[in-house]
């Protein structure tokens, strides 16, 4: 057995300003630099390992070398703030999990562990790039999340037209290709509080943007039911926030801090179902909401239904 990452960062937005070059830049280097820290504070041993925790399969621990198949039926919905956009729909959300003794893999996500005691797990991932599920109802994210028709382009009308009311003019907003992101992941577990860290630099030569993500979960109820609230940030470097939400020659946004909060219950009805549902709110900075191709302040998703453990 070993530990799942179940305390999973939303990606699920509070006030910053559009900064100058340089103030951006400071901002950027301490973020990381503050990531890198706490990643090294993590690999400090303040107790010694003791034996695994996990002696069984459950939500948090995964049985080293099985393949994991679950799907979620029900009903939700996740809002789209790009005008023009529609709404995505939550219908049928696939999830594969496998966790060898080293290398996992989480839906879209590859990682290797290098470090792990019952406190801390020190992770190095590949993720996809996120903003760009807003502009492709067929982004492979929004596959995994709505299911249903098979990816079979990079997206449906690569262009957006908007109309911009203070000139009355309309411009074509340029494609937005898959990206990937990667670099290191702490995850830790303190008195049933959990919570990671990431530390993300694009590596598909897109942008070539900086993510830092966090999030803390605690359990407000835990019985037969469990009901699990949680909280967290996305920072995105100017690079990533100009690639998706910038206009060329008429608006250069610069680097965007997203909080959000997050209510998830969960409830067993027998060995292979499990009744489940969540609702997210996320923030958007000024820097995103401010973008003429934007017309909300928020993402807001919410979902009720049922999972069934497939293997």
């Amino acid at each position: 057995m070993r530990n799942a990452r179940s305390a999973r960062i939303g990606c699920d937005r509070a006030f910053w300003p559009l900064a100058k070059e340089r103030d951006d830049f400071t901002v950027h280097h301490t973020l990381l630099t503050a990531a890198f820290l706490c990643l090294l504070a993590a690999l400090v041993p303040r107790v010694s390992a003791a034996e695994d925790s996990c002696s069984s399969p459950s939500p948090e621990c995964a049985v080293v070398g099985r393949f994991e198949l679950s799907v979620s039926l029900g009903a939700g919905q996740r809002s789209n703030p790009v005008q023009g956009r529609s709404d995505i729909p939550l219908v049928v959300i696939p999830h594969i999990s496998w966790y060898g003794k080293r290398f996992f893999l989480e839906n879209l996500e590859l990682g290797f562990t290098a470090f792990e005691n019952e406190q801390n797990t020190l992770n190095f991932i590949v993720t996809p790039g996120y903003d760009r599920v807003f502009f492709y109802r067929n982004d492979l994210q929004n596959i995994f999340i709505a299911g249903g028709s098979a990816l079979t382009s990079t997206g449906g009308g690569g262009y957006v037209a908007v109309d911009v009311p203070a000139s009355g003019r309309e411009f074509e907003v340029r494609d937005r290709h898959t990206t990937f992101l990667a670099g290191p992941e702490w995850s830790f577990d303190y008195r049933g509080i959990t919570g990671q860290l990431n530390a993300l630099r694009e590596v598909t030569n897109e942008h070539e943007g900086y993510e830092v993500r966090a999030a803390l979960a605690a359990p407000l109820i835990q019985s037969k039911g469990s009901l699990v609230a949680s909280a967290g940030f996305t920072w995105k470097s100017r690079e990533i926030v100009r690639y998706y939400y910038g206009v060329d020659g008429l608006y250069e946004p610069g680097s965007a801090f997203n909080p959000f909060v997050k209510l998830r219950y969960s409830h067993p009805l027998s060995e292979r179902w499990t009744l489940n549902a969540f609702a997210h709110y996320e923030q958007l900075a000024n820097a995103i909401a401010d973008s003429p191709i934007i017309t909300e302040d928020h993402v807001t998703t919410v979902f009720a239904g049922v999972v069934f453990k497939i293997r």
